[in-house]
């Protein structure tokens, strides 16, 4: 489909270019060869859809079918129609049209084609008929009008001994001394060596390369000798980026020759600079400058040596320390001599750095170690000195006192002066005497202890332990209240506590317990948790008992570790009396 467009594209201008220049051609003389050339293309968006109306068009002419910078170009605006048809004629926006020199090399010329900025079409190649161009030279005698060439007169003054006439026109500009050449050597350009002389340049072109101070060029701009550039010299990107992949600028080669012993050869070492792409197709891309390497005729390949767009420098691998005149000389390393050994210190031109523990750190509570948390985040260790003694937050417990299998009755913080010995705190009210409170837990657990140990230690009238929020204690051990409740007739839980549960649940009734009645056995209170290896105590309230006396019975029930069952009887009888019970385990 796109060959049919190009061809159909190119017939259209190659039929369109004839004509007129055929015209202008038959007119004589005096009629100039217009420098345009008709052009239909299509304009279409990036997804190939048509564009219609007005839009920018940017027409290059190239040598070359993919690469190289074009030898011409503008930028025209077009009117399309609803298919995305056009015509230009291209050289429009220049007075002087397309340049007589750009079809006269007898070489192949490359159109390329972008619509509204946006990539480059595939490049097409012009036909015969814009190189019809070539026919503007016709009008011309050695690129000068017919009028520049007149019969030479002798000049004033001169004598003329030849009896020959003059039977041919000479070129001669007006005003000027008649050139002359004694010859010229081919593919060398000319020059004017004297006013009017003109003998050979040390320019050599042999219509592909151009050599200055050679006539053997090997590119397409050889020079021996040197060079001096008064302005900037650039390396464009070889071509445009794409969304799919950004493009290198030219490369610029440093080549140096090596011979080599095995082949008995010279080998050329080729080192390259060339700027690069970095995040291409995204926000923020940017650039990086790269030294590249090939020894023969192998393509140069990175070293790992790159410059960043901020001058940050990426050395390569292997990369060593000067040893000598370098800014660089050496690099060492210091740390305490008490926790660390330092070996290989400083490293002047290679070496290694070592850096060992005098004593690993441990988690175990071990003399000149450097604490190190274990698994669990917790670590081990010997006396604490501290502004604030102690804190815990949440649910984290503030102080823990252990045995540590060898001592029993660890406290966990114990103050030998004010409070005795094995004392865990001992509190003080503000003028020095007893009677300030030990560990004030709010809300978290303030003082936690475990094995034996003495938690909370109240001394000379002070509290042992206050809180304003609810104690709690595992359920194997002893001395903390477990559960209460106040409960009455019909299953009626009017108080509770219960310290298997968290915040207002321990204190809200039910809280977790489970209460049935019957008429002859009473209240059985289920607590959700073993209570009957545990202690507890019952204490009659408030009972409807009239003129009899009541018996109180509690005791854990059968087939229930859970529960325990109340019951009010009147002294002589079995039948329950309406009563209020206070239950407390411990």
């Amino acid at each position: 489909m796109m060959g049919t467009k190009s061809f159909s594209t190119l017939c259209v201008l190659m039929i369109a270019c004839a004509l007129p220049l055929a015209a202008q051609n038959s007119a004589g003389t005096g009629a100039v060869v217009p420098r345009l050339v008709n052009y239909s293309g299509k304009a279409v968006d990036a997804q190939g859809k048509a564009l219609a109306g007005i839009a920018g068009v940017t027409f290059a002419i190239y040598k070359d079918q993919y690469e190289g910078s074009p030898l011409w170009l503008e930028t025209q605006n077009v009117t399309a129609d609803n298919k995305g048809g056009y015509t230009a004629q291209l050289g429009a926006t220049k007075s002087e049209g397309l340049p007589l020199d750009l079809f006269t090399s007898g070489e192949a010329r490359w159109l390329g084609v972008r619509v509204n900025g946006g990539e480059e079409q595939p490049r097409v190649l012009l036909l015969s008929v814009p190189y019809a161009l070539k026919a503007a030279d016709a009008e011309t005698i050695g690129g000068l009008p017919p009028s520049a060439f007149v019969l030479a007169a002798p000049p004033v003054g001169v004598a003329t001994t030849s009896t020959a006439t003059v039977t041919g026109p000479q070129p001669q500009v007006p005003g000027s001394t008649p050139v002359t050449t004694a010859g010229g050597t081919v593919n060398k350009l000319a020059k004017f060596d004297a006013t009017a002389d003109v003998t050979n340049s040390i320019i050599f072109d042999n219509g592909t390369n151009v050599g200055i101070g050679n006539t053997a060029p090997g590119a397409k701009l050889d020079v021996s000798g040197t060079g001096t550039f008064r302005g900037l010299l650039t390396l464009p990107a070889t071509a445009a980026a794409t969304a799919a992949a950004g493009k290198n600028s030219q490369p610029m080669n440093f080549t140096a020759s090596a011979f080599n012993s095995s082949t008995a050869k010279a080998v050329n070492e080729t080192f390259r600079w060339q700027a690069e792409p970095v995040g291409n197709n995204s926000a923020t891309p940017l650039g990086k400058f790269d030294l590249l390497f090939a020894s023969g005729t192998a393509t140069p390949t990175e070293t790992g040596l790159s410059i960043s767009s901020k001058g940050l420098i990426t050395f390569a691998a292997g990369q060593t320390f000067p040893s000598g005149g370098g800014s660089v000389t050496s690099v060492g390393l210091s740390a305490p001599s008490s926790d660390f050994t330092v070996g290989g210190s400083p490293v002047t031109s290679s070496g290694t750095l070592a850096l060992n523990w005098n004593v690993a750190p441990t988690a175990a509570a071990t003399a000149n170690a450097i604490v190190k948390r274990d698994s669990t985040g917790s670590f081990s260790g010997g006396t604490i000195i501290a502004n604030l003694g102690a804190s815990g937050y949440s649910t984290t417990v503030g102080v823990y006192g252990q045995s540590n299998g060898t001592v029993s009755g660890d406290n966990g913080v114990q103050g030998v002066t004010f409070a005795g010995p094995g004392s865990g705190v001992a509190g003080f009210n503000s003028s020095g005497a007893a009677g300030g409170i030990g560990v004030y837990g709010q809300g978290d657990t303030g003082m936690y202890a475990f094995g034996g140990t003495t938690g909370v230690y109240g001394h000379g009238g002070s509290f042992g332990f206050a809180t304003d929020g609810n104690a709690q204690q595992a359920r194997t051990a002893g001395g903390w209240v477990k559960a209460m409740v106040y409960v009455g007739e019909a299953n009626t839980v009017f108080r509770c506590f219960n310290s298997t549960l968290a915040g207002s649940a321990a204190t809200t009734p039910p809280c977790g317990f489970t209460i049935s009645n019957s008429s002859v056995t009473g209240n059985t209170i289920d607590f959700g948790f073993e209570v009957d290896d545990r202690f507890y105590s019952a204490t009659l309230a408030r009972c409807l008992c009239g003129t009899e006396t009541p018996v109180l019975f509690a005791t854990p029930t059968s087939g229930n570790a859970n529960a325990i069952t109340l019951g009010v009887y009147q002294t002589g009888t079995s039948n329950q009396i309406l009563s209020d019970v206070y239950l407390i385990i411990f």
